[in-house]
């Protein structure tokens, strides 16, 4: 019958539409226009520049490792083999590391309409984390391989793990290691697997761990500098701060995600109906991993965002494949209908211009060396731009990367030099306040710039700083110099 000969097809065609949606979703975010802000830029740039960031910022001597040479590495060769501009490699790495986070975890599964059930589920309850899978940085890498290691460990309660899943944990880690840097996060399914009682395995995981940093560290050509610089790094990130907004927004502490909880105790009493639910389920290192990320972020958001969210929607994924098992027969129709409507509802809801989420970037205006505009307002060569926010960094070292100036601060401000961390300390616990910049203004010279955000200011406030003069450039930042003449004008003609 026609009938069966359609239902031998059912399961291919799941797949085939589980996998084309997670290859349309970045497609028609980045058909917008869409570029991430912060890290992703200063990584392709960092590559067209060709230059160490020691001639990039002005920094401490002690961080003298790049921090994520296989990232780089990987954007390095793409950069040589299509030549290429920054633009270009943001984009690569948009869609690559999109699909690698979406679709890491897509072959374990039998089912791969759950998955979409559970990316569904998670960009309705937490839209943001859609957003924060585009922000191609390589953190997302490590997500993948985190993602990859809980289902692999947690499949398995033998206390000896497979020797092909030792090795494969090694080598997951050694890239994680030498792509992201922060070797360290990736001792955290340990703590699952230990929360879960399995000691042993914990053990094992800890073995594997040691083993993939150190290899990891070894591709860099200096593994104790780096596994060194890399602990130092942490501890500098947290250990100059007074209050928290004197941190990078996403170590903010996380509000809960209200959302989140209630789908999963959705879930919970969905499953609860089943007659082969035991509450002792539970007690595996996907839940328990993804309840000890949520708790913890209420002290540091990313142990939610990176952590405890990516396994609550593993968790979540595996769930819903129990449910849609025992419901719905492999070759059904049914299952191709219910797999299509997933994979629309979570290509719509992801890609929905959701508070012109994937549009923002597209009025905003860089400065840019070679704008006539611009001309005699931008650090002239050995230079530098000081500035308290590092978006000013982030955007215009992305346009101009082979530019001859440096930057003060950059994209931490742990690796500034003390004396400027100081001042950046005082800025931002001062609101903004101009005052605070005085001990650069005096160390300013006539290649340097001073750029402050107009929304660090009171509406159609002009910097009073008697020592420069400004322009108002690019919709919202105020450039100042030292004046050249004892009659210059306060604020210089805004640029066209």
């Amino acid at each position: 019958m026609l009938a069966n000969r359609i239902a031998r097809y059912v399961p291919l065609a799941a797949w085939v539409v589980a996998v084309l949606t997670l290859f349309l979703i970045p497609a028609k975010i980045l058909s917008y226009g869409y570029l991430p802000g912060d890290d992703a830029l200063r990584h392709a740039a960092k590559v067209v520049s060709g230059k160490p960031w020691q001639d990039i910022l002005v920094m401490r001597s002690d961080f003298a490792l790049d921090p994520h040479p296989g990232w780089h590495a990987v954007l390095g060769w793409i950069y040589r083999w299509q030549d290429c501009s920054a633009e270009t490699l943001v984009v690569i790495a948009v869609f690559g590391l999109m699909l690698l986070v979406s679709a890491a975890v897509l072959p374990w599964f039998k089912r791969p309409e759950a998955w979409l059930a559970a990316l569904l589920v998670v960009s309705v309850a937490a839209p943001t984390y859609v957003k924060r899978l585009t922000l191609a940085r390589p953190f997302l890498f490590t997500m993948g391989v985190y993602l990859t290691l809980l289902l692999m460990w947690s499949r398995s309660s033998k206390q000896r793990p497979h020797p092909a899943v030792m090795l494969a944990t090694v080598l997951l880690i050694a890239a994680a290691a030498c792509i992201h840097g922060t070797f360290y996060q990736m001792i955290l399914p340990a703590a699952g697997l230990v929360l879960a009682g399995r000691w042993r395995q914990a053990i094992w995981f800890g073995a594997c761990w040691a083993l993939g940093s150190l290899l990891g560290a070894s591709l860099t050509g200096h593994p104790w500098q780096f596994l060194d610089q890399s602990i130092r790094h942490l501890l500098g990130v947290f250990g100059h701060h007074s209050v928290s907004r004197q941190l990078v927004s996403e170590f903010y502490p996380s509000d809960g995600d209200a959302m989140v909880v209630l789908a999963v105790i959705a879930m919970l009493l969905w499953r609860a109906r089943s007659p082969n639910w035991r509450a002792r389920d539970l007690v595996n290192p996907i839940f328990l991993m993804a309840v000890a990320g949520w708790v913890l972020g209420f002290a540091t958001g990313r142990f939610w965002l990176d952590w405890g969210l990516p396994a609550t929607l593993l968790w979540l994924g595996l769930e819903f494949q129990k449910q849609f098992t025992a419901m719905l027969r492999p070759e059904s129709v049914e299952r191709l209908l219910v797999t299509c409507g997933l994979a629309a509802a979570l290509f719509l809801s992801s890609t929905s211009d959701l508070e012109s989420r994937w549009t923002r970037n597209l009025t905003k205006e860089y400065l840019v060396a070679d704008d006539p505009s611009l001309a005699g307002w931008l650090p002239g060569t050995n230079g530098i731009i000081y500035s308290a926010d590092m978006d000013v960094f982030f955007d215009t070292f992305f346009k101009n990367p082979k530019a001859p100036w440096r930057y003060a601060l950059g994209f931490e401000p742990a690796l500034m030099l003390p004396e400027n961390l100081e001042v950046f300390d005082k800025v931002v616990w001062n609101n903004g306040d101009v005052r605070a910049y005085e001990p650069w203004v005096k160390k300013m010279g006539p290649n340097d710039r001073l750029i402050i955000p107009s929304p660090w200011l009171k509406s159609g406030e002009v910097p009073v700083i008697p020592e420069l003069e400004w322009a108002f450039v690019a919709k919202k930042l105020w450039i100042g110099r030292l004046r050249t003449r004892t009659n210059a004008p306060a604020v210089a003609p805004p640029a066209k």
